[in-house]
């Protein structure tokens, strides 16, 4: 699976990703925790019943902005990687 969207504003500022429909299907249940990695750190992340899970954790590293590309790749072992453009 990969998932491609630029950042919304709201995404930004309030710390979150939102999943498309397509996308929350590759990614465990509601409250199942999951490995992303990114920029050399792997972290524990769960999607919420909203359909989307919170990036809060990795604005210490990076600090996203609206129209920021994300691109989120799954792995064969089930972690997904994250990366920026």
């Amino acid at each position: 699976m990969e998932f491609v969207k630029n950042l919304t504003y709201s995404e930004a500022k309030y710390k979150y990703i939102g999943l498309s429909n397509r996308a929350r299907l590759s990614f465990p249940e509601t409250g199942k925790t999951f490995k992303l990695r990114f920029r050399n750190k792997a972290y524990e992340m769960w999607v919420n019943s909203k359909k989307c899970f919170m990036i809060s954790k990795m604005y210490s590293v990076y600090e996203f902005q609206e129209n920021d590309q994300i691109k989120i790749i799954s792995k064969p072992d089930g972690s997904f990687a994250l990366t920026v453009e």
